[in-house]
């Protein structure tokens, strides 16, 4: 069909945004399939022969095959019908990569479903068959290319099940988005540079200075450990403190560090690569972007990469 791009795309822009969708009648569309179309035709020739030759084989035969296809379009339907859709919040990518668009699927009925679910942009179809009453964790593929937040596709799902004659299908857009972070760009003349002592302590200023437990780290003096946590749960934890511990390097990663010359998203690919090195190697670091600074503190990981992602020059 000519403009058939143009006009599902703004089809598709009228629907509404839903976390959590239902499907019920008014969103459930049914048309025949190729092979359903075909034994519609024959049918149809089937009924003119038997009307010019007055057979009644011919007549059976003809009204069989049309009982048949109105039986699979309420078989169709049900396999719909009812069907409970939810976001499920997915983890964010770096550019270049494929994120997941994470859904639940719930059948509420006796009826197993066998299912088809694909984006608008095509890609990989995802098939399933959901038990009944149960539900069941699904994920669409989606290649990130742009940094920043990227709304989840439409989504289509159909079914021609149980007979392969009527196609049920359904359109949901899903009210969620997904994180696009920098794509991380090696940065060795940053790597070991830009780091500041943290303030030594006095013995006895832990308790006022005490931030959280976190996860042990290599490298944690045994008076970061959390040893009353280690006697109970058997886990290895460590104090973190408002202010570093003495001996400590706490290292800046800062916009400034690069040449005004350097375009913004080399600037935050090579941040983001020395984030992921601190990261790696358990180190502390502050993160200085024009505007917004992320000091060390729990899940600094995740506000640091989103600050990356989200990050726009100040006009």
């Amino acid at each position: 069909m000519p403009f058939r791009k143009q006009l599902r795309g703004w089809w598709l822009r009228r629907l509404p945004l839903e976390a959590i969708c239902q499907l019920g009648q008014r969103r459930i569309y049914l048309l025949p399939t190729r092979f359903g179309l075909s034994l519609l035709l024959v049918a149809a020739a089937v009924w003119v022969g038997a009307l010019n030759y007055a057979v009644s084989l011919a007549y059976v035969l003809a009204f069989w095959v049309l009982g048949l296809l109105l039986v699979a379009v309420l078989m169709a339907y049900r396999q719909l019908a009812g069907l409970q859709l939810q976001v499920v919040p997915a983890e964010g990518v770096f550019v270049g990569q494929s994120a997941e668009c994470r859904l639940q699927l719930r059948n509420p009925s006796d009826l197993i479903r066998q299912l088809q679910l694909q984006s608008e942009h095509g890609g990989e179809l995802v098939s399933c068959t959901l038990a009944a009453m149960q539900e069941q964790p699904l994920a669409i593929a989606l290649l990130l290319q742009k940094r920043g937040w990227h709304a989840y596709p439409a989504i289509r799902l159909w079914s021609t099940a149980p007979f392969g004659l009527i196609r049920a299908f359904a359109w949901w857009r899903p009210d969620a988005s997904l994180l696009a972070y920098p794509l991380p760009l090696p940065d060795r003349e940053h790597q070991d540079c830009h780091h500041e002592n943290g303030r030594g302590r006095n013995h006895g200023d832990d308790e006022e200075d005490f931030s959280h437990l976190g996860e042990y780290r290599q490298g944690d003096t045994p008076r970061q450990i959390a040893w009353s946590v280690l006697a109970r749960r058997d886990v290895l934890a460590s104090k973190r403190f408002a202010s570093q511990p003495r001996g400590q390097a706490l290292h800046q990663l800062a916009w400034q560090d690069y040449p005004a010359l350097l375009d913004l998203e080399s600037r935050l690919s090579r941040l983001c690569w020395r984030v992921l090195q601190c990261e790696k190697a358990g180190q502390h670091y502050r993160l200085q972007l024009p505007g917004r600074v992320v000091e060390p503190q729990p899940g600094q990981r995740e506000l640091a990469l989103a600050a990356l992602a989200e990050f726009r020059l100040p006009t």
